[in-house]
C-alpha cells in the first residue's frame, strides 16, 4: 500500500515503539530551534503537518507557517542572522483562487510558507486540518489531532495514538480538528480527485535566482499577470 493512499472503513491503534519517540522528539527539536529564530524576533510561526500529530518517519518533513502577513525580507534577515543562507525560494499559487504565497527550501525536508496575499478564513484552516503547533506548545510536548493525505484523522494518545477514516465520519472529523465541514469536503474532494487522476500540476510557479528579490519578482509578476496584482492588492 502507498503511504498516500486514501483508506476507507479503516480503524486502528497505534502504539509508539522506543525508536519511534527517539525519531519524534528528534524532530521536534529541530522544530523548536527553528520555531525559536522567529519568536525571538516577535514572530509566531506554527509547526503543521506529522510532526505536529506525532505519527512522523525518517522521511517526514518539518513546514513552517506563517499566518500573518510578513515581509519576505525580514525572514531571510532573521535566516542570515542565524547563519542559514544556503536555501532556494519560489513562489507559488496552487490554484486561480488560493493564496500567493513564498516557499523557502532550507533543505530536502526543511520548509518556510509565507503568505504574500492575505490568507481567507479557509486557507488558515487547511493549517489546522492537518494539525499545527506553535513553539509553546512543542515546549509543552502537546501533540494534536490533525487529517492525514490518507484522509486518516490522527487523534494523540498517552501511548501513540488512534486513526481512523475521515470518509462517513466528516462531522465528527471538522470538531476534532475544529475546522468547517465545507473545509473537510473539499480537502476529500482535491484528495480523492488525487488519487484518481494523479497529482497535477500548479497554477503558478516561479523559482528565484539567489540573487533576485522576492519583492522585485513579485512586483514583474504583478506588472505582467492581473490575477496576481489582485491578490497583492485584495483587502
Amino acid at each position: 500500500m502507498k503511504k498516500d493512499t486514501i483508506l476507507r472503513d479503516y480503524y486502528n491503534t497505534v502504539a509508539y515503539s522506543r525508536d519511534h519517540l527517539n525519531l519524534l522528539n528528534q524532530k521536534r527539536k529541530r522544530s523548536r530551534e527553528l520555531l525559536e529564530m522567529f519568536t525571538k524576533e516577535g514572530l509566531n510561526p506554527f509547526i503543521y503537518g506529522s510532526v505536529a500529530r506525532g505519527d512522523v518517519h525518517k522521511d517526514s518533513d518539518i513546514d513552517i507557517i506563517f499566518l500573518q502577513l510578513i515581509p519576505p525580507y525580514q525572514i531571510e534577515i532573521i535566516l542570515e542572522k542565524y547563519g542559514i543562507n544556503n536555501y532556494f525560494r519560489e513562489i507559488i499559487m496552487a490554484t486561480p483562487t488560493d493564496t500567493l504565497k513564498l516557499y523557502i527550501y532550507l533543505n530536502e525536508l526543511e520548509s518556510i510558507t509565507i503568505p504574500l496575499s492575505k490568507f481567507d478564513k479557509k486557507s488558515e484552516e487547511f493549517y489546522d486540518f492537518g494539525g499545527k503547533v506553535n513553539l509553546n506548545q512543542l515546549e509543552d510536548n502537546l501533540r494534536v489531532p490533525g487529517i492525514d493525505k490518507r484522509l486518516v484523522l490522527i487523534k494523540p494518545t498517552l501511548e501513540g495514538h488512534e486513526e481512523y477514516s475521515i470518509i462517513g465520519n466528516e462531522h465528527l472529523a471538522a470538531k476534532q480538528v475544529n475546522v468547517s465541514i465545507d473545509l473537510i469536503n473539499e480537502r476529500k474532494r482535491v484528495l480523492l480527485k488525487r488519487e484518481k487522476h494523479g497529482r497535477t500540476g500548479v497554477f503558478l510557479k516561479r523559482l528565484l535566482d539567489l540573487n533576485e528579490s522576492t519583492e522585485v519578482v513579485l512586483k514583474k509578476l504583478a506588472n505582467k499577470k492581473s490575477f496576481v496584482r489582485k491578490k497583492l492588492f485584495q483587502k
